[in-house]
Formats: C-alpha cells, structure tokens, sequence
C-alpha cells in the first residue's frame, strides 16, 4: 500500500473513499499499515459492524486487536439492551447519539492522552442512515477539530458511491489527504 500510510508521529486527517465491493477488505489494510508502528493505538468508532463482530473480524484477518479500542454506536441500538462492559469498547445507546458520540470520543482520547492514537470512523456511510447530513457534518468538524487541537490522526472511512457530492466536498475539505481505493487492490492518492 504505497500511497496509504500512517505512523505514530502523523497527525493527518485522511477520507478513505473505497468501493463498496473491498470495503472490508480495504479496511483490513488500512489497519495492518497502521498496526506497522507498534505504539500507534487505533480507537475505531463503529457504526457499520459491532464492536465484537469488528474484533473478531480483525483478529481473523491477524490483528493485534490489544491495539483497539472501540467506540460502540450499533450493539445496543440492534439489540435493545445495554451490553455487559467490556474492557476495550464503550458503548453509545445509538448510531444518531452525536453529542453521547463525541463525548465518548473525549472521553477516550483523555484515557489515552501521551500516547501515539489514531481515530478510525467506520463508516460515513452508516452514520448517514441515522442523521441529517448537516448533523453529521457538524459532529465530523467537531471530531476533526478536536484532533487538530489533540494532534491525532483520524480516518473517515466511506463509500464514495453513497455519499451526495455537497458532502464529499465538504469531506473533502475537512482532510488532509483523499485517498481513493480503485475496484483493484491499490489505492490511489490524490
């Protein structure tokens, strides 16, 4: 993956636009070019998948899920109740909770302070089945800001086919970087 990569020491904002097709394959390399610095702690904010299937998923794919800490927004939403704590997630009672969001994100950035993190938002596209546009790009300027303030690195991942052109240019402003995963295997930097 030459043009996608990621170190303890960056502090970029990069929108990750992949095919719908190599989502999670494309996930699994994005998080295997992070997990090549072994002090970069990766904190995922999950709306597409549970926390537990994530894990499990990462693990099976080979990795160090010791590295994750997951901001949980699907589990109790699907499930009705409130899952049993675990030591590496916190759970947000829903996908369309922004402010419970954002505070978990404050909270768990404050845990992790002085150490090399990077936030990885999985996905866009599943925050967009909950809230407004104008809500959630709201909550992504305030995550993105509140990293530039941190200097912590963050990934939006999407699906560029299923965002709405006003967004992804919005997006687009917000990062650093776009990097753009082709129906292949490479992914292209823009």
């Amino acid at each position: 993956m030459a043009d996608f990569s990621m170190s303890g020491d960056d502090k970029r904002i990069i929108l990750a636009l992949s095919p719908s097709r190599t989502y999670r394959e494309n996930t699994i390399r994005m998080m295997r070019e992070i997990q090549k610095d072994p002090d970069l702690r990766v904190i995922v904010i999950c709306v597409n998948q549970p926390a537990a299937f994530l894990s499990e998923y990462y693990q099976k794919n080979g990795i160090d899920t010791s590295r994750i800490f997951f901001i949980n927004a699907i589990t109790q939403y699907a499930t009705g109740t409130a899952p049993a704590p675990l030591e590496n997630c916190r759970f947000v009672s829903k996908p369309n909770d922004l402010t419970a969001m954002g505070i978990a994100v404050t909270t768990i950035l404050k845990q992790f302070e002085g150490q090399k993190t990077v936030i990885f938002l999985d996905s866009v596209n599943a925050m967009l089945i909950h809230s407004s546009s104008a809500d959630l790009t709201k909550f992504i300027h305030f995550i993105i800001s509140k990293l530039r303030i941190l200097s912590i690195a963050g990934i939006l991942l999407a699906v560029e086919k299923g965002l709405d052109p006003v967004l992804l240019s919005q997006l687009s402003t917000f990062a650093d970087d776009l990097v753009e995963f082709p129906e292949g295997n490479t992914p292209q930097k823009e």
